[in-house]
C-alpha cells in the first residue's frame, strides 16, 4: 500500500503540554480545509453477550438491560447525536460544511458496517445529524453482510502471518505493565470477592491469558480477556446512565471503580487488536480507504465517494480504531474518559491546502465519562485534540 498524500509537522494542541511547531493550517491566512474522513465508534451499546452469560463467566449477576445483547440504546442515540452535533459544528466554522443550507449532492457520504445493527443505526444517526432536514441518508452493504473495509481482509491468515502473530503476543504478555495486579484485584473485589478461595472457576489472577486459534483465527483468553470485558461492561453501564447501586456497583463508587480497572480492558486490546500483524491484516482496506477518499479517488466497494465527496463517514468500531491506530503508530489518552476507544470516539483524517502545499491533520473526537453517562455537552477545547505527525501517511508517527 503506498501513501502519497504529505504532512505538515505538527504538535499535540494541547496548550498544558506543548505548542505546536508550526501554525495550524487553521490559523494560516489562505489555508483551505479540502477533504474529511471520519472513522467513529457506534454509540453506547448493550453488552454483546446477556447477563446469564456474564454471571457464568464472572461469577457475578449483571444488570439488564432496556435492549437485547449489543444493541444501540436510546440513551446511546442521544449521546451519539451530541457528539455529531460538536463535529457538524466544527467543521462548519473550518468552512467545510455551510451553515444553513444542505450540502451537495455528493459532497458527503456516510458508510456504516452492515454487519451490525448498532452500527447501521449509528450511520443513520451521522447522516441525519451532519445534514439535518437534507435526506442524507446512511449506506453500507447489504444488512448482515461482513464488509472488507470494516471487517480486514477476507484471505486467511497464511502460516508466517499466524506464527508472526503468536511471537508478537508472546512479547506483549512477558512485559504486561503493573497496573495489571491493582486493576485485577479491584475488579475481583467488586464483582466475586470470595472467587479466589471458595470459587476458583471465577478467579481472574488464576486463569492465566493465553493466545488461541481457532479456525485461523486468534482468540484471547483467561483473566485479562474476562476482566478487559467486564471493565468495559461496567463503563458501558455507567455510560448507559445506571443507578449507582445497580449491580455491579452495588458498594462501590462506579466511575472510581471504572477508572480503576479499566487498564484491563486497554491491555487486553494491546494483546489482541493491536499485535502489528494482525491490525495490518484487518486494517489495511480501511486504511486504502481513507487514503484513497483524502485523495479524492474512488474507495473500492464504497460508490458513494467520488472526486466530489468532501466529507466522508466511516460508522464502524473500536476495533477498526484500534487497527487503524497500530497502522499508523498512534496512541492516545483523555483525562475524563479512561476508555480511548470509547462510544462515539472519532478519529478525523483532515487534508488541508495551504500556501506551502498539501498538509494532514490527525485529530479526534471525543466525550467524557460523565458526559456520555448526564447528556451534558462539555467545552468544545476538551474533546477536539490533534495527536499526530509525520511526513507521510505511511511514516506517521505519535506525538511525544
Amino acid at each position: 500500500m503506498r501513501h502519497l498524500l504529505l504532512f505538515c509537522t505538527l504538535f499535540i494542541a494541547i496548550p498544558a503540554l506543548a505548542a505546536p511547531a508550526v501554525p495550524l493550517p487553521s490559523t494560516q491566512q489562505g489555508a483551505v480545509l479540502e477533504r474529511v474522513v471520519l472513522l467513529a465508534r457506534h454509540g453506547i451499546r448493550s453488552p454483546t453477550k446477556p447477563p446469564r452469560t456474564l454471571l457464568a463467566q464472572t461469577g457475578h449477576a449483571w444488570a439488564q438491560w432496556p435492549v437485547a445483547p449489543g444493541e444501540l440504546t436510546e440513551h446511546g442515540k442521544q449521546a451519539l447525536a451530541q457528539m455529531v452535533e460538536l463535529v457538524r459544528q466544527h467543521y462548519t466554522q473550518a468552512g467545510l460544511l455551510q451553515s444553513g443550507s444542505c450540502p451537495t449532492p455528493a459532497s458527503i457520504a456516510v458508510w456504516a458496517d452492515a454487519k451490525d445493527h448498532r452500527t447501521r443505526e449509528s450511520g443513520g444517526i451521522w447522516a441525519d445529524r451532519l445534514a439535518p432536514a437534507c435526506g442524507l441518508r446512511v449506506s453500507g452493504l447489504a444488512d448482515g453482510q461482513e464488509d472488507p473495509i470494516f471487517a480486514g481482509s477476507p484471505a486467511p491468515l497464511s502460516t508466517q502471518e499466524q506464527s508472526a502473530i503468536t511471537q508478537e503476543f508472546d512479547q506483549r504478555a512477558r512485559t504486561l505493565p503493573s497496573s495489571m495486579d491493582a486493576s485485577m484485584t479491584a475488579l475481583q473485589t467488586a464483582l466475586a470477592p470470595t472467587a479466589c478461595t471458595t470459587d476458583t472457576s471465577h478467579c481472574l489472577r488464576a486463569s492465566k491469558t493465553i493466545l488461541v486459534w481457532k479456525k485461523g483465527k486468534p482468540h484471547l483468553e483467561g483473566g485479562i480477556a474476562t476482566g478487559g470485558t467486564a471493565a468495559e461492561n461496567l463503563l458501558l453501564e455507567y455510560t448507559q446512565g445506571m443507578p449507582a447501586q445497580a449491580e455491579p456497583f452495588d458498594g462501590h463508587d462506579p466511575a472510581t471503580l471504572i477508572w480503576q480497572v479499566f487498564p484491563l480492558h486497554t491491555e487486553e486490546n494491546w494483546l489482541i487488536r493491536r499485535l502489528p500483524t494482525l491490525a495490518i491484516h484487518k486494517g489495511t482496506p480501511m486504511a486504502t480507504a481513507v487514503q484513497n477518499a483524502l485523495a479524492g479517488k474512488p474507495v473500492n466497494g464504497v460508490p458513494a465517494v467520488t472526486e466530489q465527496t468532501k466529507l466522508f463517514v466511516l460508522a464502524g468500531h473500536d476495533t477498526n480504531l484500534d487497527a487503524l491506530a497500530t497502522l499508523y503508530g498512534l496512541d492516545w489518552s483523555f483525562a475524563d474518559q479512561p476508555d480511548p476507544t470509547a462510544p462515539n470516539t472519532t478519529l478525523a483524517f483532515e487534508l488541508w491546502r495551504t500556501a506551502h502545499g498539501p498538509c494532514i491533520v490527525i485529530r479526534l473526537f471525543h466525550q467524557g465519562l460523565e458526559a456520555l453517562r448526564t447528556l451534558a455537552p462539555p467545552a468544545p477545547a476538551l474533546n477536539i485534540q490533534v495527536i499526530a505527525a509525520g511526513s507521510s501517511l505511511q511514516t506517521l508517527r505519535p506525538v511525544q
